[in-house]
């Protein structure tokens, strides 16, 4: 079974995603990818959001277990806190830099302000619905579990 690991990073009242074009859909998602064999997720979404942002997660806390189709079964979503940093970019050898080089699937990070999150496309509707209400009225302390 394929598991992917994300992140939920918020600052100064913003949201870090993933703006991603691809093959002429756009729409965004969180920061992440897929957990490699004998990694943890949080080891993964640490690695994940270095080299999609270029920034280092300095404490994890599991919200959300979203049960997915194909290709990944399980999604491990952490409310993450990242070291002081300056400005967020792809990893030059990152798999989406190369992607975006060849224009396969654009990734872009960007940081979009937390009122406007819940009307914005969002990849997965239940999620962005769950991260929306967490906003407004706190995370969780233990996982929920989310069925699409």
């Amino acid at each position: 079974m394929r598991q992917a690991a994300r992140a939920i990073i918020i600052e100064n009242n913003k949201i870090l995603l993933m703006q991603r074009n691809k093959n002429g859909n756009e729409y965004y998602t969180l920061v992440g990818g897929g957990v490699k064999q004998g990694e943890t997720q949080e080891e993964a979404v640490k690695r994940e959001v270095k080299e999609e942002t270029g920034l280092d997660v300095t404490s994890t806390q599991l919200a959300f277990i979203e049960e997915l189709p194909e290709p990944y079964h399980e999604q491990y979503t952490f409310i993450c806190t990242v070291a002081p940093h300056g400005e967020v970019e792809l990893h030059p050898d990152s798999e989406e830099a190369t992607m975006n080089k060849f224009g396969l699937n654009i990734h872009t990070p960007v940081w979009i302000d937390l009122n406007v999150f819940e009307k914005i496309p969002f990849r997965s509707i239940h999620l962005q619905e769950k991260i929306g209400e967490a906003i407004k009225q706190g995370f969780p302390k233990e996982p929920i579990k989310i069925y699409n």
